[in-house]
């Protein structure tokens, strides 16, 4: 019920926006090319394609996995370099491959310099200020979540700033680029399934434009062509990067975008696939620069829409404290004896994108459709121990559209065992004691290398993994989980003081 209530009120938000378009059969990306060639701009083609962060990192081609959200399913856009623009080499002894030249390269017009490097080539980029990027892609077939965002990835270190101390930070580039580190920062609101700018009746399935860019007349311009070409501004999507907080330009310091997708939990896995397998053919993505440079039109920075409806999730629940502390003493005392045991409370673990951008901070791929909250570190010490996660049913208080909790493993961080709410039914009811007509709005369930029970469950072992070492993670290693809360009632990410924070136990088997 609560699905096709969902579903409903996406159909109703993009049916308000539409209005007579024609069907795919009347347009033409080819069109969308001769006329904005035709409009004075130098076009390059570029590429969206799935990026399988944790086949990358076993073959050794990603300096990290960035935390992906194991069980979901990424899609990247690659661009070559901006005109006069040199193209980063890549290095040969990592196998990592280098970027392709730009496609318009005067020999007598010194280059910028390239961008930091950083596998896979291409994946982020520096933009003009004048520039656009324009993809035309169809959306997934039927899932429980899609989203697009783009994110401020690399920004340059700070003269004299000491980084020694800061999570998850590395260095990229060299003298010519400069010296970069990660930001992985959302920049605005994420185009969606509830949000989303598309053609026909369906968040699924159906054609949408995204436009990515930092210049109010570029856009204008560029919006024109498209609908010349049969894309009304009915389905398509406005990305935009406000050139007065972020560094815009080619220059050796500015910073690199980069555009991802997200899938999550395909209702018919073969034809998710078959999508995949297409996207790189099928979807157009042109990176689009006008010959003479546009005078300068920055967009403001949009509005988010406020985290929160102003409604705790305890209002659905009517013995919170009570039950909670009753399923964390049954939890105790079911195992406490043959095992110790580390208890976790989860914090905030990183701040919205403009905020931790502003703050120099890594936003770790943040999305403003998502809450986000974080364990403390821990191992398993043999294949006895195992992980129990506890908390409210938050899909159940309607706080999420979905809900996981994923185990990753540093430093990478890789995501290799992950449980979804659609999981939880019926998992709390030998722990919550007498209040069982309570117990669908909790959940108790295991993390494990073999079965604790039937709801468990299994984390794979790095060694030895004929997918490849970061798709698990062996005994030893420092890990931790991260819970996911996506898209409550307002449309957005819950507000973190409307939700009861989820919990963590770690079991390990005492010494005999």
């Amino acid at each position: 019920m609560k699905k096709a209530l969902f579903l409903l009120i996406a159909v109703l938000l993009t049916a308000c926006l539409a209005v007579s378009i024609g069907t795919a059969e009347d347009r033409s990306p080819a069109d969308v090319r001769t006329n904005l060639e035709n409009a004075g701009f130098l076009v390059q083609d570029g590429v969206l394609y799935e990026f399988d962060t944790l086949r990358l990192a076993s073959e050794g081609k990603v300096l990290t996995v960035f935390g992906n959200n194991a069980g979901s399913a990424y899609v990247i856009l690659n661009l070559p370099p901006a005109p006069e623009q040199d193209a980063a080499p890549g290095d040969p002894e990592r196998n990592w491959d280098p970027e392709l030249p730009t496609a318009y390269d005067d020999p007598e017009v010194e280059n910028y310099p390239e961008n930091p490097y950083f596998a896979p080539a291409g994946m982020h980029f520096k933009l003009r200020q004048d520039e656009a990027v324009v993809v035309i892609t169809k959306l997934p077939d039927p899932c429980k979540y899609w989203s697009f965002i783009v994110y401020d990835m690399f920004s340059a270190v700070m003269e004299g700033k000491d980084y020694s101390t800061t999570q998850g930070f590395f260095k990229v580039g060299n003298e010519r680029s400069g010296d970069y580190h990660t930001i992985f920062a959302s920049v605005g609101s994420p185009v969606n399934l509830l949000n989303a700018k598309h053609d026909g009746d369906s968040p699924f399935g159906t054609e949408t434009v995204i436009v990515m860019c930092a210049n109010s007349t570029v856009r204008d311009t560029v919006l024109a062509q498209l609908a010349e070409a049969g894309y009304p501004e009915s389905i398509v999507n406005v990305m935009e990067i406000p050139s007065g907080v972020y560094r815009v330009g080619l220059e050796k310091g500015r910073d690199t975008f980069s555009l991802f997708g997200r899938i999550s939990q395909p209702e018919d896995r073969e034809a998710y696939e078959q999508y995949m397998k297409g996207l790189a053919e099928n979807a157009t993505v042109l990176r689009v620069t006008p010959k003479e440079e546009v005078e300068e039109a920055p967009f403001p920075v949009a509005p988010l829409q406020a985290r929160g409806s102003g409604h705790h999730e305890t209002e659905k629940l009517v013995n919170a404290a009570e039950n909670l502390d009753t399923i964390r003493k049954n939890i105790l005392d079911q195992y406490k004896d043959e095992y110790d045991y580390e208890e976790f409370f989860t914090t905030i673990p990183f701040y919205d994108g403009i905020t931790s951008y502003l703050n120099d901070m890594n936003a770790q791929g943040d999305v403003h459709d998502a809450a986000y909250l974080i364990s403390g570190d821990f191992e398993l010490k043999s294949d006895e121990d195992f992980v129990v996660v506890y908390g409210v049913n938050h899909a159940y208080t309607g706080k999420a559209h979905y809900f996981n909790a994923v185990l990753h493993e540093r430093p990478m961080v890789n995501g290799v065992c992950t449980i979804y709410d659609s999981m939880l039914s019926g998992s709390a009811g030998q722990y919550i004691g007498e209040h069982q007509d309570e117990a669908e709005g909790y959940y108790v369930y295991k993390m494990a290398r073999t079965p604790v029970d039937e709801h468990t469950a299994i984390i794979p072992y790095a060694t030895g993994n004929e997918q490849g070492r970061y798709y698990g993670v062996d005994n030893g290693s420092p890990v931790f989980i991260l819970f996911r809360v996506y898209l409550d009632e307002t449309g957005v990410g819950a507000d973190y003081f409307e939700l009861v924070y989820d919990r963590v136990i770690v079991f390990h088997k005492k010494s005999k």
